[in-house]
């Protein structure tokens, strides 16, 4: 997490220019977090939310502060399920909705970004929205905002099991609301076709 209010990224340790900044806070309040990638003592190599997906960039080690986690999240898109763990061990294993073949759940190695309660929790989001560093590749923006990829509960629970989403994964309400009970902020989430 960042301890300082303006993440700096540049393209290789001790580059003398940034190519690039985040705010932290982020611009929707939310700790800034980055998933590292490769640790050098004096810099990260961190995953960076933004498109293209999976880019990565080189932020100073004392501009934020490392945790670790044993949390991990695969969603297998051909099978339509969510399997969390926590080491080797599986703790939660869930059948969800992915995109379409016209809108599809991106593919690669994100992390989890922020938690969102919807303000309506009866509403196509159901009640909590985990936004991830991934982002639609076939959809520059979507309900106003900027294409970014989410694991999410529902208010069409007849959708869970299909390919029915714009990218989204969705889960049933009672499951995404389990995990908001445990899983923090940077817990990488790898999704595979």
């Amino acid at each position: 997490e960042s301890t300082v209010p303006k993440i700096e990224v540049f393209r290789r340790p001790g580059s003398a220019r940034p190519v690039r900044h985040f705010k932290h806070p982020s611009e929707y309040g939310f700790p800034r977090v980055f998933l590292v990638k490769e640790d050098t003592g004096d810099w990260l190599r961190v995953y960076l939310p933004m498109e293209p997906n999976e880019s990565t960039g080189w932020v100073r080690a004392r501009d934020g502060s490392l945790t670790t986690t044993g949390y991990r999240i695969l969603v297998d898109t051909s099978r339509n399920h969510l399997t969390v763990f926590d080491g080797d061990r599986v703790l939660v294993r869930e059948t969800v909705a992915v995109g379409t073949g016209g809108t599809p759940t991106p593919t690669g190695h994100f992390y989890i970004t922020m938690l969102v309660e919807p303000p309506d929790p009866g509403g196509a989001y159901g009640p909590y929205a985990y936004g991830l560093s991934a982002y639609s590749e076939v959809l520059n923006t979507f309900a106003g905002g900027d294409g970014q990829v989410a694991i999410h509960g529902t208010n069409d629970p007849s959708s869970i099991g299909q390919d029915a989403s714009h990218g989204c994964i969705r889960m049933d309400n009672r499951a995404i609301t389990r995990l908001t009970r445990f899983l923090p902020l940077g817990t990488p989430v790898d999704i595979r076709a």
